[in-house]
This record gives C-alpha cells, sequence and structure tokens, in this order.
C-alpha cells in the first residue's frame, strides 16, 4: 500500500512538472529549431491569474491510479452478484479520473501577466499572456520569440 501512495504522489510530481508558462524555461523539443522573432516596446503591463486546465494525461493517470487502489479495497465476497474488488475498481477508476483532471487543473494556476506590445514597423499592437512572476515594466524594449509557444523576453540589444 505505501508504494502504491509513493506512486500516486510521483505522478503528482509529473503532472505539476509538466505544467509551465515561464518564458525563460524553455522545452527540449523546442530547441535546436529557427523561430521567427519580431521587436516591440510594451505599452501596458498588467497582472493577470492563469487558470489551470485538467487534461487527458491527468484524467488517464488518475484512472490508472485509482483502479490500481481499487484493488485493495475488499476481497472477493460478492455484493449483487459481483465481486467487491470489481465494483471498487471501477468506483475508483472513475473517481481517480476525476480526481486526476481537477488536481492537474488546480496545479495549473499560477500568475501572469497580459502585455500589450507596440511591434516595431507595424501599426498592429500584439496582446500576449505569459506566466511569469517577474513583470516587463511599461516602455521596455522586448523580442517576441515565435514557435510552438510565443515568448516575451526583455531586450537590450
Amino acid at each position: 500500500m505505501k508504494i502504491k501512495i509513493i506512486l500516486l504522489f510521483i505522478f503528482s510530481i509529473i503532472l505539476a512538472s509538466c505544467n509551465t508558462t515561464n518564458p525563460n524555461i524553455v522545452k527540449k523539443s523546442d530547441t535546436q529549431k529557427i523561430k521567427s522573432i519580431k521587436y516591440g516596446n510594451i505599452i501596458d503591463s498588467s497582472p493577470v491569474k492563469v487558470k489551470g486546465e485538467g487534461s487527458l494525461i491527468g484524467s488517464t493517470t488518475g484512472g490508472l491510479i485509482g483502479g490500481l487502489l481499487g484493488t485493495q479495497v475488499c476481497g472477493k465476497e460478492l455484493i449483487a452478484g459481483a465481486k467487491c474488488e470489481e465494483i471498487a475498481i471501477v468506483y475508483a477508476t472513475i473517481g481517480g479520473a476525476a480526481l486526476g483532471y481537477v488536481t492537474e487543473a488546480l496545479l495549473g494556476n499560477h500568475d501572469g501577466y497580459q502585455y500589450i506590445i507596440n511591434i516595431d514597423d507595424s501599426v498592429d499592437h500584439v496582446a500576449i499572456v505569459q506566466g511569469s512572476e517577474t513583470v516587463i515594466k511599461n516602455g521596455e524594449r522586448v523580442v517576441i520569440i515565435f514557435g510552438k509557444t510565443i515568448r516575451v523576453l526583455p531586450y537590450s540589444g
């Protein structure tokens, strides 16, 4: 039973580590690829709350863990013509999937900023929300890096 609790803890850590919008953290799959960039100046920076979202990964992980833990609930006695263990596995899997979805969503909640940026050589402005603890101040020069995700970073060049 202790091993199963440890596994549950490890899967929770994995879910939490997959959830980041910090512009200074780059996934390995985003390295060594050509990215498009633009330069501009921050017109406005506003704090926002980024709400996490559950996904199939959280539900599946929770369901697997729930089903595994459901095997430990009761023995082979019959309840309404079915083994108690089988009933426990079904309910634990459903409950685990719901809990995994909600847990992933809650772990994804964090603070961030919405930036309105005046793009150089363009009449267009863009609005980009990114999770970060450090604000880029109004008027500051930035580089916008376009790829699988968009990152806004201070630029001093």
